[in-house]
């Protein structure tokens, strides 16, 4: 994370790699997580379990590192300046220090993109469960409209159907996805 100790994110070789569905298996890189629990200090200080209970609920219980991923990361922003630490009842307590905001907001959208796809991946989960539930009486619980879902889909068989476009087509589609982009990103 530290330019004398080069620690790559994924996202920097491949910036849009978040773009894919979680599966079995580790879900976020070590890097990935240490960006993750950055951004959570910035808010606050927190000892380790804070941390995971605050991304096992952003994730709807979908993600929930274990302590043996967390206690090692947090270890190493602390070695490398990133954070404080702070003994109280047997209890460490991490702080973000100046040089930890500062790789921070360098890598703000990452850090934010990281977040967001455990809101995402929690709302996608209750959806899930909502549809496996259809039968029952059971509400929506993912707070997706059925309009926003229908959208959403019908832009991916849109770009499926446009998969061997030609140059020309292509940059129009990219006009238009650029725009909509855009929009999007006002609110």
């Amino acid at each position: 994370m530290k330019d004398d100790k080069p620690h790559r994110h994924r996202g920097e070789r491949d910036h849009r790699r978040h773009d894919t569905h979680f599966t079995r298996g580790r879900k976020f890189s070590s890097e990935d997580l240490q960006l993750m629990l950055l951004a959570l200090l910035e808010k606050q200080p927190s000892h380790g379990y804070e941390l995971v209970k605050e991304l096992d609920s952003r994730s709807g219980g979908y993600w929930k590192p274990s302590p043996g991923m967390v206690y090692p990361a947090l270890t190493y922003i602390h070695e490398i300046g990133y954070a404080s630490v702070s003994e109280h009842s047997n209890k460490k307590s991490y702080a973000l220090l100046p040089e930890g905001l500062a790789y921070l907001e360098e890598h703000r959208e990452q850090a934010d993109e990281l977040l967001a796809m455990l809101v995402h991946h929690a709302n996608k989960m209750r959806y899930i469960q909502g549809a496996m539930a259809a039968d029952s009486d059971a509400p929506d619980q993912s707070g997706w409209l059925p309009e926003f879902l229908a959208a959403r889909l019908a832009l991916k068989r849109a770009l499926l159907l446009k998969s061997t476009a030609d140059a020309q087509e292509q940059k129009r589609i990219t006009a238009i996805l650029e725009a909509a982009l855009q929009q999007i990103r006002q609110s």
